[in-house]
């Protein structure tokens, strides 16, 4: 297969994932320093279920407990993790795979489409000097919105397609929700497994299974 361009969710595939035992209580401070300075208080349960993704119906039923707007809550919520993944950033816990080398080699366009924050996603970009791979970067505004439009929803692959005007592109990501994402968008797709998801099991079929960027490189061919 002749693939005309290359598409890469971001964390898990270009970059380190942050785990859990790391990223809960750095996400409490941060989130607890926001709501101090604002004079918030609010549920230290409700905090740590925020560390994980949540549907909107549940921030709405958390702003019920809370008596902040949904928006609000949601709107400290992604700002607490921009907040923490700049602070992380350079200091080993988020750093790119030692194979994001691989895409040196690589002649057609690339993109991104994650279900980060797009701010974040492009401050980790610049700070490890990576922004001359990708000529599109499309990720989650830090709106509640913007909830609907995470992956498995096709948005994000469908705006990184047309910002880089191909047709026949790879995707690659690290869960179900990107294969699913990329079936859903019509192209092929690839489960790269990193230790982080090494035995994690998925109910679909991506076209295919890789263990590194190089593999990745190589199906270009």
């Amino acid at each position: 297969m002749s693939y005309d361009g290359l598409l890469l969710d971001f964390d898990g595939v270009v970059v380190e994932v942050l785990e859990d035992e790391k990223r809960i209580p750095a996400f409490r401070t941060q989130f607890e320093q926001l709501l101090t300075g604002d004079g918030v208080t609010l549920d230290g349960q409700v905090i740590d279920a925020l560390a994980h993704s949540v549907t909107p119906d549940r921030v709405r039923s958390f702003s019920d407990r809370s008596g902040l707007p949904p928006e609000q809550l949601w709107r400290y919520r992604d700002d607490a993790f921009a907040e923490l993944f700049q602070t992380v950033a350079g200091n080993g816990d988020k750093d790119p795979f030692d194979d994001v080398t691989a895409l040196d080699g690589v002649d057609v366009p690339l993109g991104i489409a994650s279900n980060n924050q797009r701010r974040i996603v492009e401050s980790l970009v610049t700070e490890y000097g990576l922004g001359e791979y990708f000529g599109s970067i499309r990720a989650r505004e830090p709106t509640l919105e913007s909830l609907d439009r995470k992956k498995p929803e096709p948005v994000f692959l469908e705006q990184a397609i047309a910002d880089l005007a191909v047709e026949n592109p790879l995707y690659v990501g690290d869960k179900e929700t990107d294969i699913l994402a990329g079936q859903r968008t019509g192209i092929d797709t690839a489960l790269i497994r990193r230790e982080h998801n090494a035995d994690r099991a998925i109910g679909t079929d991506p076209t295919y299974e890789v263990h590194g960027l190089e593999e990745v490189v190589a199906l270009l061919d």
